[in-house]
């Protein structure tokens, strides 16, 4: 995984906060699943998360730190880990588990 400076995570972030559902999700070059929704902690105004409807998992949402985020391009956003095994154990996501995140979009 390559590393990313702090400015470029935050213009990342900031670009994340636009992005609309339904906007596919990759892995390399496979294509995991598609963004449900992006979230902020608490009163924070960047994005931090994305709510994933992960396809190997059914459908079923999946959050994801935008952290592990490497880019934003044309055909959607693509994850650092090149392989969707990476993310096996993504936590399920559902907003009454997690009462601070706030939807951003």
């Amino acid at each position: 995984m390559a590393k990313v400076s702090l400015a470029r995570r935050l213009q990342l972030a900031q670009r994340l906060e636009t992005l609309a559902p339904g906007t596919p999700v990759f892995c390399g070059e496979a294509r995991v699943g598609a963004v449900d929704g992006v979230y902020a902690e608490g009163k924070a105004e960047v994005a931090e998360y994305l709510a994933v409807r992960w396809d190997a998992r059914d459908g079923m949402p999946v959050l994801i730190a935008t952290k592990d985020v490497e880019s934003l391009e044309s055909r959607g956003v693509v994850l650092m880990g090149a392989e969707p095994s990476a993310y096996e154990t993504a936590p399920r996501f559902d907003s009454k588990l997690y009462p601070s995140l706030r939807r951003l979009r």
